[in-house]
């Protein structure tokens, strides 16, 4: 398992934690922020593990 490999699964993880914790009502905008930063960081995860693949 490739370190990419090993940052995407921790951060999937983090991610399924944030939404865990999610409340069904008023949700905080520190939440929502926090799991936007973690979908971004994801998202740039997956991009450089296809860029690699693609080479």
């Amino acid at each position: 398992m490739s370190y990419l490999d090993i940052k995407i699964a921790e951060l999937e993880e983090k991610i399924a934690e944030v939404k865990k914790r999610w409340p069904f009502h008023s949700v905080k905008p520190a939440q929502v922020q926090e799991l936007e930063n973690l979908e971004l960081e994801l998202e740039e995860l997956l991009k450089q593990k296809n860029d690699q693949q693609s080479k």
